[in-house]
């Protein structure tokens, strides 16, 4: 209910204003994986502006801020940067977050593969 109500919240802001940035601050479990407010905002933009929408899946970026394992969902020290990794489900493999944010070079050992270190 949290989630439905924190994306149809930003989503009558963003339709009202198209042409406008929107920004949200909220806690890690409810935007990782998309199962949160950001994985619902596409689907309530549509419902509520449908000649006019501009929000797409594509369009809604998240960034995840010092992100433990633990608020991965992982089981090792690993941050766990997809979940459905198997050849069989490749299709509907959903990665953790578009970007993750560290105040402070994490440890190397906590990233399973690293991209522009």
């Amino acid at each position: 209910l949290v989630h439905e109500t924190g994306a149809t919240v930003v989503s009558k802001y963003a339709t009202s204003r198209p042409d406008s940035l929107v920004a949200m601050i909220a806690p890690t479990p409810d935007l990782r994986f998309l199962q949160g407010i950001n994985g619902r905002i596409p689907r309530i933009c549509s419902f509520i502006s449908k000649e006019n929408n501009k929000v797409t899946e594509e369009a809604v970026t998240t960034i995840l801020l010092n992100p433990t394992a633990k608020e991965t969902l992982s089981l090792s020290r690993y941050l766990r940067l997809e979940v459905g990794t198997s050849p069989e489900v490749m299709d509907v493999q959903t990665k953790v977050s578009d970007y993750l944010w560290f105040s402070k070079m994490p440890k190397v050992n906590m990233i399973p593969r690293l991209m522009n270190p």
